[in-house]
Protein backbone atom coordinates (compact mmCIF):
# COMPACT_ATOMS: atom_id res chain seq x y z
CA UNK A 1 0.00 0.00 0.00
CA UNK A 2 1.48 3.27 -0.96
CA UNK A 3 1.91 6.22 1.61
CA UNK A 4 -0.36 7.97 0.19
CA UNK A 5 -3.37 5.48 0.10
CA UNK A 6 -2.77 4.71 3.63
CA UNK A 7 -3.57 8.39 4.52
CA UNK A 8 -7.16 7.76 2.92
CA UNK A 9 -9.39 7.53 6.38
CA UNK A 10 -13.08 7.61 5.08
CA UNK A 11 -14.85 7.32 1.61
CA UNK A 12 -18.13 9.32 1.53
CA UNK A 13 -20.58 9.08 -1.12
CA UNK A 14 -21.78 13.02 -0.42
CA UNK A 15 -19.64 15.79 -0.37
CA UNK A 16 -21.08 16.91 2.87
CA UNK A 17 -20.93 14.04 4.69
CA UNK A 18 -17.11 13.83 3.50
CA UNK A 19 -16.98 17.66 5.26
CA UNK A 20 -19.01 16.35 8.50
CA UNK A 21 -16.02 13.74 9.32
CA UNK A 22 -13.49 16.15 8.38
CA UNK A 23 -14.96 18.36 10.99
CA UNK A 24 -15.47 15.07 13.52
CA UNK A 25 -11.44 14.59 13.31
CA UNK A 26 -10.63 17.93 13.89
CA UNK A 27 -13.10 17.89 16.80
CA UNK A 28 -10.11 15.54 18.12
CA UNK A 29 -7.22 17.56 16.85
CA UNK A 30 -6.70 15.44 13.92
CA UNK A 31 -6.16 17.02 10.82
CA UNK A 32 -8.00 15.85 7.67
CA UNK A 33 -9.17 17.32 4.16
CA UNK A 34 -10.90 15.96 0.78
CA UNK A 35 -8.10 14.53 -1.23
CA UNK A 36 -8.19 16.35 -4.49
CA UNK A 37 -9.99 14.57 -7.13
CA UNK A 38 -8.64 13.10 -10.31
CA UNK A 39 -7.91 15.70 -13.15
CA UNK A 40 -10.71 15.16 -15.71
CA UNK A 41 -9.81 13.01 -18.78
CA UNK A 42 -11.67 15.15 -21.77
CA UNK A 43 -13.11 13.59 -24.91
CA UNK A 44 -10.68 14.80 -27.48
CA UNK A 45 -14.08 14.31 -30.12
CA UNK A 46 -16.48 16.63 -27.94
CA UNK A 47 -14.03 18.04 -25.19
CA UNK A 48 -16.59 16.75 -22.64
CA UNK A 49 -15.38 15.72 -19.51
CA UNK A 50 -16.64 12.10 -19.04
CA UNK A 51 -15.47 11.75 -15.33
CA UNK A 52 -18.11 12.14 -12.29
CA UNK A 53 -16.66 12.46 -9.01
CA UNK A 54 -18.61 9.94 -7.20
CA UNK A 55 -16.73 9.27 -4.06
CA UNK A 56 -15.31 11.89 -1.82
CA UNK A 57 -12.26 10.48 -0.02
CA UNK A 58 -11.21 12.13 3.56
CA UNK A 59 -7.47 12.13 4.23
CA UNK A 60 -5.19 12.22 7.57
CA UNK A 61 -2.74 15.30 6.80
CA UNK A 62 -0.30 13.33 9.32
CA UNK A 63 0.12 9.60 8.26
CA UNK A 64 1.02 9.27 12.23
CA UNK A 65 -2.35 10.31 12.93
CA UNK A 66 -4.12 7.62 10.37
CA UNK A 67 -4.82 4.97 13.53
CA UNK A 68 -6.19 7.06 15.73
CA UNK A 69 -8.67 8.64 12.81
CA UNK A 70 -9.64 5.06 12.37
CA UNK A 71 -10.40 4.57 15.76
CA UNK A 72 -12.30 7.85 16.33
CA UNK A 73 -14.68 6.87 13.13
CA UNK A 74 -15.42 3.40 14.01
CA UNK A 75 -16.63 4.66 17.64
CA UNK A 76 -18.26 7.46 15.52
CA UNK A 77 -19.79 4.58 13.83
CA UNK A 78 -20.83 2.77 16.46
CA UNK A 79 -22.39 5.17 18.17
CA UNK A 80 -24.50 5.94 15.03
CA UNK A 81 -25.73 2.44 14.61
CA UNK A 82 -27.16 2.41 18.23
CA UNK A 83 -28.71 5.75 17.76
CA UNK A 84 -30.71 4.55 14.67
CA UNK A 85 -31.55 1.18 16.68
CA UNK A 86 -32.68 3.58 19.88
CA UNK A 87 -34.52 5.85 17.19
CA UNK A 88 -36.28 2.61 15.78
CA UNK A 89 -37.49 1.47 19.36
CA UNK A 90 -38.54 4.72 20.52
CA UNK A 91 -40.99 4.73 17.44
CA UNK A 92 -42.43 1.33 18.23
CA UNK A 93 -46.63 1.34 18.45
CA UNK A 94 -48.47 -1.92 20.11
CA UNK A 95 -47.41 -4.52 22.48
CA UNK A 96 -45.33 -7.32 23.07
CA UNK A 97 -45.59 -10.36 24.89
CA UNK A 98 -42.33 -12.03 27.05
CA UNK A 99 -42.22 -14.98 28.68
CA UNK A 100 -40.12 -14.38 32.23
CA UNK A 101 -37.27 -17.86 32.32
CA UNK A 102 -37.58 -17.99 36.16
CA UNK A 103 -41.33 -18.41 36.59
CA UNK A 104 -42.82 -19.26 32.87
CA UNK A 105 -45.25 -16.72 33.17
CA UNK A 106 -45.90 -14.41 30.21
CA UNK A 107 -46.44 -10.42 30.00
CA UNK A 108 -47.16 -7.85 27.62
CA UNK A 109 -44.78 -4.52 27.48
CA UNK A 110 -45.26 -1.70 25.33
CA UNK A 111 -43.42 -2.27 21.98
CA UNK A 112 -40.42 0.25 22.65
CA UNK A 113 -39.34 -1.92 25.62
CA UNK A 114 -38.15 -4.78 23.08
CA UNK A 115 -34.42 -5.90 23.02
CA UNK A 116 -34.59 -4.52 26.79
CA UNK A 117 -34.26 -6.11 30.01
CA UNK A 118 -37.69 -5.40 32.77
CA UNK A 119 -38.50 -6.93 35.81
CA UNK A 120 -41.20 -9.38 35.95
CA UNK A 121 -44.65 -8.04 37.10
CA UNK A 122 -45.33 -11.59 38.58
CA UNK A 123 -42.07 -12.82 40.41
CA UNK A 124 -39.57 -9.79 40.42
CA UNK A 125 -36.52 -11.58 38.59
CA UNK A 126 -35.19 -9.94 35.32
CA UNK A 127 -36.52 -11.16 31.92
CA UNK A 128 -35.59 -10.13 28.43
CA UNK A 129 -38.28 -8.55 26.18
CA UNK A 130 -37.08 -10.30 22.89
CA UNK A 131 -36.44 -7.90 19.77
CA UNK A 132 -37.32 -9.49 16.77
CA UNK A 133 -34.35 -7.27 15.03
CA UNK A 134 -32.16 -8.83 16.83
CA UNK A 135 -30.38 -11.74 15.50
CA UNK A 136 -28.59 -13.71 18.36
CA UNK A 137 -27.73 -16.77 16.13
CA UNK A 138 -23.90 -16.67 16.20
CA UNK A 139 -23.75 -15.99 19.55
CA UNK A 140 -22.29 -18.87 21.50
CA UNK A 141 -24.07 -18.97 24.86
CA UNK A 142 -22.05 -22.13 25.99
CA UNK A 143 -23.25 -24.81 28.29
CA UNK A 144 -26.68 -23.88 30.24
CA UNK A 145 -25.97 -23.73 33.63
CA UNK A 146 -28.29 -26.71 34.53
CA UNK A 147 -26.35 -29.33 32.12
CA UNK A 148 -24.07 -32.05 33.57
CA UNK A 149 -20.29 -32.04 32.74
CA UNK A 150 -19.30 -34.86 31.26
CA UNK A 151 -15.96 -36.56 32.21
CA UNK A 152 -13.86 -37.13 29.14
Amino acid sequence: MSEHAAQVVFVAEHPQVAQAVIQLLASAGIAAELQPPPEPESSPLTGLSSNRIEEFPVIVTNPQEWDEAQKLLATAEKQAILRVVREKRANRTGTVAATCEDCGRTSEWPATAMGTTEVCPHCGAYMDVPDPDDDWSDIDFGQPEDAEIEDV
